[in-house]
C-alpha cells in the first residue's frame, strides 16, 4: 500500500480524492513506462512547462491571398507554447542524428532505429512537417483549420491556416499544398485514418488532386498513434493524445476546449464573430501539434 503522504500529493495533482487502488494503479502505470529509464539522454532533459492560451491569438494572424481566395495565417514560435521547446527539440534532434549515424553503421539498421523514424530524423528540420486538422464534423464535413508544425526561418513554428468562414476552405487547402510541396515526411496522429484522407477528399471536391498528386505521392507518412499503441497499449488506460501528453510527456493543459465542442464552437464563430472559443480552438490545435512533436522525438529515440 502507498503511504498517506504520497496519496495526498497525488490527490492535489488530481484535484480530488483518490481511492488507494486508483493511486496504486496510476503509479504502477507510470513506473513501467519506457521513458522512465534513467540512462536515456532524452528523459534526462528537464521537464518543460506547458504553454498557456495566448490571448488575442487571432489578432496575430495575417491574411494570405491564394489563387483560390484568402484565409488567415497565424504563426506561433514553439517557445510561446512550450517553454524552452526549441532548445529541447534541438537537443533531442542532435541525439537522434547520432543514433541515425549509428544505425547506418549497424549490420541491422532497424534494430537501432526503425526505418520510418530514420526517414524522419534525416528529413528534420527543413523537410518534415506535422499536421493536425480541425473540421466541422465527421464523414465529409468541411475542414476549417489546418495546423502545421515545421521549421520557419530557422525556428520550429506552429502555423495555423484558418478559414474565417466556410467559403475559405479551398484557400486553406491551397496554402497547405504549397507547404506539402517542399516536404518529404508527414507526421500525424491517427492521420492515416482521418486527417490525410480528409485532406485528399476535400481537395478532390475542389478538383485539386490531379495537380497535387505528385506532391502527395512523394510524402512518407508516419502515424504516431500506431507506434504509441505498440509501445504503451499494455501500460496506459488508452492511447488518446491527451492521455499520452499527461502520462508520457508528463504535463497537463489549462484553458483547453473539449474536442467534441469544436464544430459547434466554430459554427458560432462564423455566425457571430465571437472570438473566445475560436481562440481556444487555435490553442487546442497548436498544443496537439506540440505534443505530437514531443512524442515523435521520444519514440524515435
Amino acid at each position: 500500500m502507498l503511504d498517506e503522504a504520497l496519496r495526498r500529493r497525488l490527490e492535489v495533482l488530481n484535484r480530488g480524492e483518490m481511492p488507494a487502488e486508483s493511486v496504486q494503479s496510476v503509479v504502477a502505470q507510470v513506473a513501467v513506462l519506457p521513458l522512465a529509464k534513467a540512462s536515456s539522454p532524452l528523459t534526462d532533459l528537464p521537464r518543460a512547462e506547458i504553454g498557456k492560451p495566448i490571448p488575442g491569438i487571432l489578432k496575430l494572424g495575417e491574411v494570405v491571398e491564394t489563387s483560390a481566395g484568402a484565409h488567415l495565417r497565424i504563426c506561433v514560435p514553439i517557445d510561446r507554447l512550450w517553454s524552452n521547446g526549441s532548445q529541447l527539440v534541438a537537443g533531442r534532434h542532435a541525439h537522434l542524428h547520432q543514433r541515425l549515424a549509428e544505425s547506418r553503421q549497424a549490420v541491422e539498421p532497424t534494430v537501432v532505429m526503425e526505418a520510418e523514424f530514420a526517414a524522419l530524423v534525416a528529413a528534420l528540420p527543413e523537410r518534415a512537417m506535422l499536421l493536425d486538422l480541425e473540421t466541422c464534423g465527421l464523414g465529409g464535413a468541411a475542414l476549417f483549420l489546418a495546423g502545421v508544425l515545421r521549421q520557419v526561418e530557422g525556428v520550429p513554428t506552429v502555423e495555423l491556416l484558418m478559414a474565417r468562414n466556410y467559403a475559405e476552405e479551398q484557400a486553406v487547402l491551397e496554402s497547405l499544398w504549397q507547404i506539402v510541396a517542399s516536404q518529404e515526411v508527414l507526421v500525424t496522429f491517427n492521420g492515416k485514418a482521418f486527417d490525410w484522407p480528409m485532406v485528399l477528399d476535400r481537395s478532390a471536391r475542389y478538383r485539386m488532386v490531379p495537380r497535387v498528386a505528385g506532391d502527395a505521392a512523394k510524402l512518407q507518412h508516419i502515424d504516431i498513434l500506431h507506434h504509441a499503441r505498440r509501445r504503451w497499449r499494455r501500460q496506459l488506460p488508452d492511447c488518446r493524445l491527451q492521455t499520452l501528453e499527461q502520462l508520457v510527456c508528463r504535463r497537463r493543459r489549462s484553458g483547453d476546449i473539449a474536442g467534441h465542442r469544436i464544430p459547434a464552437a466554430y459554427a458560432e464563430y462564423v455566425r457571430t464573430g465571437f472570438e473566445r472559443e475560436m481562440e481556444a480552438i487555435l490553442y487546442h490545435n497548436a498544443m496537439d501539434l506540440v505534443t505530437l512533436l514531443d512524442l515523435s522525438l521520444r519514440i524515435a529515440g
